[in-house]
């Protein structure tokens, strides 16, 4: 795997755009296409959650769960199946699974490169912040 470049990068916007956008600083972006599991984490009254969420057609009664911009992405990974796994410094948790039809999630970094989990769980790594030997796709 190659290292998660949003790691350590802060939300600073969460919108629905053609599925869920997180736009992160150092002009970083991660869009998710297909639906995925967002935790949610316990508070006083309330114990952890699991949510299945589809980006694609978000209802008005999901949209307050998104309310992490400000945490900091202190997980990102992604597995030999083409499942994307995020934690946020809150306790927000996204999971991504691959899809057989479509691309399931892209980060993309200005200062770093591309990533996308495409068709049949197969991701592809393009970086230009690291030496060629380094940034070859998987």
């Amino acid at each position: 795997m190659t290292e998660q470049w949003i790691k350590g990068c802060e939300v600073q916007r969460i919108n629905f755009r053609n599925g869920l956008v997180l736009n992160l600083d150092d002009y970083n972006e991660l869009v998710i296409s297909v639906p995925f599991h967002l935790t949610l984490p316990a508070t006083g009254t309330n114990a952890e959650e699991v949510v299945l969420v589809d980006p694609q057609a978000v209802s008005d009664e999901l949209r307050p769960l998104f309310d992490f911009s400000g945490q900091t992405c202190t997980h990102a990974a992604w597995d030999e199946d083409g499942s994307l796994h995020l934690i946020f410094s809150d306790g927000h948790e996204i999971h991504v699974h691959s899809d057989e039809r479509r691309t399931a999630w892209e980060p993309y970094g200005k200062r770093h490169g591309y990533a996308a989990c495409l068709p049949h769980a197969e991701v592809r790594v393009v970086r230009h912040d690291l030496p060629e030997d380094e940034s070859a796709e998987r």
